[in-house]
């Protein structure tokens, strides 16, 4: 009987502790993708020369900047540790931007338009299945900010393709 209980008490500690991983596995990319939309956009004000690939990346910056302070707090109020810096995968993404001077517009929007697609799929996620309130309110609160960047990211995406030559006008 008493190994029937520490069985039971095992798996149970198991599950809550899988349960914490992925929470603080949300809370990991979800800064870390930030973490590299920002940083990456900060090179898109010093590289791109179209304007409406500037207006998208100090957009990117300023939504960015909000956000990192929300998820540190919000994993500080969960006891968890938020990620100062992009993962490695985000770091080598950048440094191929870093290092294009032709064709740097398209391959910086392609890599936002990239990453947005994987936080809407990741905050969607969360909105949907997290068993945490705070974790599952906070995501619902970011979708549609994730969405509008998104689509802003998938009109310039269009609009820059080698096939539609010079960049056409994004405002109407």
């Amino acid at each position: 009987m008493k190994s029937l209980a520490a069985i039971c008490l095992a798996l149970a500690l198991g599950i809550q502790s899988g349960h914490a991983d992925t929470i603080d596995a949300f809370v990991e990319e979800a800064a870390q993708q930030s973490l590299f939309q920002n940083s990456s956009s900060r090179v898109a004000l010093e590289k791109s020369a179209l304007p409406e690939v500037r207006e998208f990346a100090k957009q990117m910056i300023a939504d960015h900047e909000r956000f990192d302070k929300q998820i540190r707090q919000l994993g500080q109020s969960q006891n968890m540790a938020v990620p100062a810096e992009p993962s490695v995968a985000s770091k080598a993404k950048q440094l191929r931007l870093e290092s294009r001077d032709e064709s740097f517009d398209r391959i910086y929007i392609d890599s936002q338009a990239e990453t947005l697609e994987q936080r809407l799929m990741l905050f969607k996620k969360e909105a949907m299945s997290s068993q945490n309130p705070q974790l599952k309110a906070f995501a619902e609160a970011a979708l549609r900010g994730i969405e509008k960047q998104a689509k802003t990211a998938r009109d310039l995406q269009e609009k820059l393709k080698p096939s539609a030559g010079a960049l056409k006008s994004v405002t109407p």
